[in-house]
């Protein structure tokens, strides 16, 4: 997403919230991109590394670092299924044929014909992490909306913060709730009435810098 607009509302549009639907002050969700779905057909592990030879029936090839949930296999025993596991290689031919590999702590097997089947779920994109003011979005000044703030960083470290205004001025901004110091994770805060504009705000970050997405959610109902 763009950072902290600045310029005049006439020549960028604010963007409004909808409750029920997060929006992004960093990264973006990639619309358009299915879901993947693959058949294991064997399997191998070295050192509590899955080696699976799939051939992926419908979606999107998966990048590396996609999430990777993995069920039905048998031969190396339960740990090679996984939940959600970032996949360290994806090789596939033009026919959709090849491996992925993931971590799991299983013990070293040779390559054995196997079963089961390999979901990948579309997940949030991040980008490059930078301390910035995240893309500011008007929401209900009446108020009284729980806002979920949730993010997650492959920085070393990172510090951010929900920060709402009245009007949409950059020095206006101040805190809703408290200032984050983890890594990934969610708040909840109640936005106090007539905030109109909030933003997520990037204070600073070491490492990296790798790559930052987070999110704003509107509560459907007023209260927490």
């Amino acid at each position: 997403m763009p950072p902290y607009m600045t310029q005049p509302p006439q020549v960028q549009p604010r963007r409004g919230i909808t409750a029920g639907l997060p929006a992004y002050s960093w990264g973006s969700f990639p619309l358009g991109v299915s879901p993947t779905k693959m058949y294991i057909t064997a399997l191998a592990v070295t050192a509590n590394v899955v080696t699976a030879s799939v051939k992926m029936i419908e979606g999107n090839v998966p990048a590396v670092g996609a999430l990777a949930t993995v069920t039905g296999t048998v031969v190396a025993g339960a740990p090679a299924n996984v939940t959600n596991v970032a996949v360290t290689a994806v090789t596939l031919n033009t026919l959709g044929v090849g491996s992925i590999t993931y971590p799991a702590t299983t013990p070293n097997i040779g390559v054995t014909p196997d079963g089961g089947q390999v979901i990948f779920n579309p997940t949030d994109v991040g980008e490059t992490t930078a301390v910035a003011k995240g893309l500011q979005f008007s929401i209900d000044p009446a108020g009284g909306y729980g806002f979920t703030m949730a993010w997650l960083s492959t920085a070393a470290t990172l510090a951010l913060q929900l920060e709402g205004a009245i009007d949409d001025v950059d020095a206006q901004y101040a805190i809703i709730g408290t200032s984050q110091a983890t890594l990934t994770g969610s708040v909840i805060a109640q936005v106090p009435n007539n905030v109109r504009f909030v933003r997520v705000n990037t204070t600073a970050f070491t490492g990296g810098p790798g790559t930052t997405w987070a999110k704003i959610y509107q509560s459907t109902s007023t209260g927490m």
